[in-house]
């Protein structure tokens, strides 16, 4: 004599058999550790670009003219800039030792593709000696920083 599933039978079984099937997946996993490796690339220090308009008239023994110093970052990154100075190049027999440039202590750090500006004078120094090689030159300061 085959027995017969009742209805409450077959719902409890069916019940247990759900339960049993999802108790497996949700409680069954293994346990691991790991390691691995990975690179960072790191960027190169960019040179700032410094640069100034023209300035004058500078005359012997004559008062110091104020300059502006453009100081500009085209680097991705980051730079720092400590101190900022100029020097006057020789041009056809007036010397750039004729003439002084003040530094500037900057100290700033400039973000990527920033730029600044700093202040300072420049004058023309009496040498004692005639001076007539630079009346009506066009001179140039060289800026440089570290």
């Amino acid at each position: 004599m085959a027995k017969y599933v009742t209805k409450k039978r077959a719902v409890v079984l069916a019940v247990a058999a759900l339960a049993i099937g999802l108790g497996a997946s949700a409680f069954a996993y293994f346990s691991s550790t790991g390691s691995g490796t990975g690179s960072a690339t790191v960027g190169s220090s960019s040179a700032v670009e410094l640069s100034s308009a023209s300035v004058g008239p500078l005359y012997p023994g004559g008062a110091d003219v104020p300059v502006t110093v453009t100081i500009h970052n085209p680097g991705s990154g980051s730079e720092y800039v400590n101190h900022v100075s100029g020097s006057v190049a020789d041009n056809a027999g007036c010397l750039g030792s004729w003439f002084q440039v003040d530094g500037v202590d900057y100290a700033d750090t400039l973000t990527a593709g920033a730029s600044d500006t700093a202040q300072t004078n420049v004058r023309m120094l009496d040498s004692g000696t005639n001076q007539n090689a630079c009346q009506g030159k066009t001179l140039t300061i060289n800026w440089s920083s570290n």
